[in-house]
């Protein structure tokens, strides 16, 4: 037992910076444990001041906007200038929010959790928490007929993941369609759904992930669905198979997310890395830049091939799949940022540690 939790001490280090931040910003003292309430079962504090909120993703819904973030906060905006709080089941922090549809979302972070929202953002439910995963997870593999050493080495993941309680967090979120999705998380957490989250299945057997890398982003884009992980990993799903096979990129650092442009996958995170793969994720180039400041989000903009990536600093870097080069335009004040959407072609929106802003960008940054 303790040889687990001294690799869950060494993995959790590896998380993304906006998670670990959030986890050292937690009180933890005698009085606290014995006043605890699980965040699993209350739901979500009204607040006012949304925009100053620590918030961690943001989405788009349709016209709306949708972000989310600590102590279970969900909130929705027509223009990012005013936002209205929504009914969230948890109080869980919330790290990832995804909307296939204008209608039909889902959201993922701590303890494991799992809500989906069928109106634009506006009500949520809970479809899945680390409390029922253990169980559920257990069950599926018991009654899963597949070679021995992969029941053997997702039995393992399981016990390890669920060492510590439902603790561990789901990091990203990405759905195909209103039916088809999947979460990913730490310690290789990998989970999928075919009916809208109704049910979910691990796929720790379906991932050629035997080091249990966490698991910090997953996208998906015309020929294929990709996972961002630790060590320089990228793992892509193979149709025929059904299985997410190991790419190699030249890189040994984490990757913190992932950005789809035309034909383009962008993969960027720890001290302002960024990679760019135009075939498929055969081959990898890097895209430099004169910041070393960990890349935390990005977004595809209207000008084509053209994209914008945020960092934990409060800086934007614009770039264009035409070119290797990033061009650095620096915050207007320090911000940590933890997600982006383009607002119209003259703005952007970013979500951050601090709060939520909004900046004016001239078009010569995005050339």
């Amino acid at each position: 037992m303790n040889n687990i939790f001294q690799h869950l001490h060494q993995r959790i280090r590896q998380l993304p910076a906006g998670v670990l931040t959030l986890l050292l910003l937690m009180p933890v003292s005698l009085h606290t444990l014995a006043e605890f309430r699980d965040p699993l079962d209350w739901p979500a504090d009204a607040i006012t001041r949304l925009m100053e909120r620590p918030t961690q993703a943001v989405a788009r819904a349709g016209e709306t906007l949708v972000a989310v973030g600590a102590g279970g906060l969900i909130a929705t905006s027509a223009d990012g200038s005013q936002w209205t709080q929504s009914h969230s089941p948890v109080q869980s922090d919330l790290l990832a929010v995804d909307f296939p549809t204008p209608q039909q979302g889902w959201v993922v972070g701590h303890d494991g959790v799992v809500l989906h929202s069928g109106d634009a953002g506006v009500t949520w439910e809970k479809q899945l928490d680390g409390r029922l995963a253990k169980a559920l997870f257990n069950e599926y593999y018991a009654n899963l007929k597949i070679e021995p050493e992969l029941l053997e080495a997702a039995q393992s993941a399981i016990s390890l993941n669920y060492a510590a309680g439902p603790t561990l967090p789901l990091l990203d979120v990405w759905f195909a369609d209103a039916l088809h999705g999947f979460a990913v998380g730490s310690f290789g957490t990998l989970i999928a759904t075919t009916d809208a989250g109704k049910t979910w299945q691990p796929w720790l057997h379906r991932i050629d992930n035997e080091d249990l890398l966490n698991l910090n982003a997953v996208h998906g884009v015309d020929d294929g669905v990709y996972i961002a992980a630790e060590r320089g990993v990228i793992f892509k799903l193979e149709p025929d198979t059904q299985r997410f096979e190991k790419i190699e990129t030249g890189y040994d650092g984490s990757f913190f997310g992932l950005l789809s442009v035309g034909d383009s996958i962008i993969a960027y995170g720890l001290s302002g890395t960024a990679y760019r793969s135009d075939d498929q994720g055969r081959s990898w180039v890097t895209l430099h830049s004169s910041s070393n400041v960990s890349l935390t989000a990005g977004a595809s903009l209207a000008e084509k091939d053209a994209f914008v990536l945020v960092n934990a600093r409060g800086d934007l870097l614009f770039g264009n799949t035409a070119t290797d080069a990033l061009q650095l335009e620096r915050g207007k004040g320090f911000a940590r940022y933890t997600g982006v959407v383009s607002l119209d072609e003259e703005r952007l929106l970013m979500t951050s540690l601090e709060g939520i802003r909004s900046e004016a960008v001239h078009a010569s940054a995005r050339r």
